[in-house]
């Protein structure tokens, strides 16, 4: 039962198909997106059945296969989530991987997988514009734009 949950889970989080021109500003994480409001982002978890936690500038909440922080800025609204994925059993590394790589496609940057709208003649994603980074040691995903950028 554990194991259908978790692949429900995962496959909400990762259901639209991947674009082809690859704008980061535009991810929806568990429904969350950049620039999103506090009020918006505690309503989506709460609808979702997720009990979200408040500190001065970040929001958190445990999910069905990792956890959600959700990092705010007065004026932006949410300008960093991090979504966390539980290691459950054997592969899910890969498995996390695989789902990350189809729902999004070949990343812009390679190490770590990066996508943006478009890299610089380093070949490096800017910090300029939104980005989301996969950091498969970790279990991570993060969606963010700094805060002077464009949510």
């Amino acid at each position: 039962m554990r194991r259908i949950a978790s692949a429900v889970a995962m496959a909400t989080l990762l259901a639209a198909g991947p674009a082809s021109a690859f704008d980061a500003a535009g991810v929806e994480i568990i429904g969350l997106h950049l620039g999103m409001p506090e009020t918006e982002v505690v309503a989506r978890l709460a609808q979702q059945g997720y009990a979200p936690t408040r500190t001065e500038d970040a929001i958190a909440a445990n999910t069905m296969d990792g956890s959600v922080q959700v990092a705010l800025s007065a004026d932006r609204g949410v300008t960093e989530i991090r979504y966390v994925f539980a290691n459950r059993g054997v592969g899910a590394l890969w498995k996390i991987r695989e789902a990350v790589m189809i729902r999004f496609g070949a990343p812009n940057q390679a190490n770590p997988p990066t996508w943006c709208l478009a890299v610089g003649q380093d070949g490096v994603c800017p910090g300029s514009q939104a980005s989301l980074t996969y950091l498969p040691e970790a279990l991570t995903l993060l969606l963010r734009v700094e805060t002077g950028g464009p949510p």
